[in-house]
């Protein structure tokens, strides 16, 4: 699949272990995507060693996994942390002039992938192995020595294969990915506490709790307009006058501001408990809720830092 990558490790003045990279190919027997790199690693007596090859007893400790900044290139070669490396077998066993093949797994979960797209920046994937083992040097006659060695091993994804075989094999074109943008108004710390109580409630499946915490965000960020003096009258209930806020004024824009009055007045509705009556919450339901109250919230927040 990809390209070749040798790197050479001396074991004293005895022997030299060469790690090869053979290929990469998703692990789809995991239920978080998973790559997997297959290696090669030879032991070989050097020619002016003066005594007997040892036994080479490898135990592989903690490694990792990192990937190039294609942005940096031209002034330095900065590679940023992805996964760590676990090893199968965790253990090899090299006796003189001999081989052995071993596996690296990374966990790459979606939201590592989706940083690995923007870096790669549609082009190939240039990796860098970070490789650390623990090495028991046995010689006849002397007693037996460990050394704890590391070694770079640079690896290049070419995009082809990224694209059209590693990628569809971890179904990442399947998973909506939304990075949420922060909401950084001063004003707005209720609105943000409720919407953040959203999310953890969202994470842990108490989806009924979602629409309350959207619902009070909602009534927040009503408040917090007419506080600001976007209000205007209109009549309640019961024939009287209340406070309401003028979307136009706070947007500074006639359409937009007609549009987020209608669609905030809709959407409050949903919120409330009676438009799901005789019905359970479920996680569709959750989902609407609080992707539209944090867009609504978002976007008023952000024209409000403008003006």
């Amino acid at each position: 699949m990809s390209k070749e990558s040798v790197a050479d490790v001396d074991l004293r003045s005895y022997s030299r272990l060469s790690f090869i990279f053979k290929y990469v190919t998703p692990e789809t027997s995991s239920i978080i995507p998973r790559l997997r790199i297959v290696m090669e690693v030879r032991h070989t007596p050097l020619e002016y060693s003066a005594t007997m090859p040892p036994h080479a007893v490898l135990s592989f400790a903690r490694s990792e996994l990192e990937i190039m900044k294609v942005e940096d290139v031209a002034i330095r070669e900065t590679y940023m942390y992805v996964s760590t490396l676990v090893a199968d077998p965790p253990l090899c066993s090299l006796p003189p002039n001999s081989s052995a093949t071993f596996s690296l797994f990374a966990d790459l979960d979606y939201y590592r992938l989706a940083q690995i797209e923007k870096l790669r920046k549609g082009g190939d994937i240039q990796t860098r192995l970070l490789l650390t083992f623990i090495v028991k040097i046995e010689v006849q006659g002397q007693p037996s020595v460990e050394e704890v060695k590391s070694v770079y091993i640079f690896v290049r994804i070419p995009k082809s294969d990224w694209v059209e075989e590693i990628l569809p094999q971890f179904k990442f074109k399947d998973v909506a990915l939304l990075e949420v943008p922060r909401i950084d108004h001063p004003r707005f710390g209720e609105v943000v506490k409720e919407i953040n109580e959203a999310w953890r409630l969202y994470s842990m499946g108490e989806y009924d709790g979602v629409l309350v915490n959207c619902r009070k965000a909602i009534e927040a960020l009503r408040n917090i307009i007419v506080n600001m003096g976007f209000e205007k009258e209109e009549a309640d209930e019961k024939g009287g006058k209340r406070s309401v806020p003028d979307w136009r004024k706070a947007l500074g824009h006639e359409e937009v501001g007609k549009f987020i009055e209608d669609v905030v007045k809709k959407f409050y509705s949903f919120l409330s408990p009676a438009a799901h009556h005789g019905k359970s919450i479920n996680r569709e339901d959750a989902e609407l809720a609080i992707m539209f109250s944090h867009a609504i919230v978002n976007y008023v927040s952000r024209k409000l830092m403008r003006t």
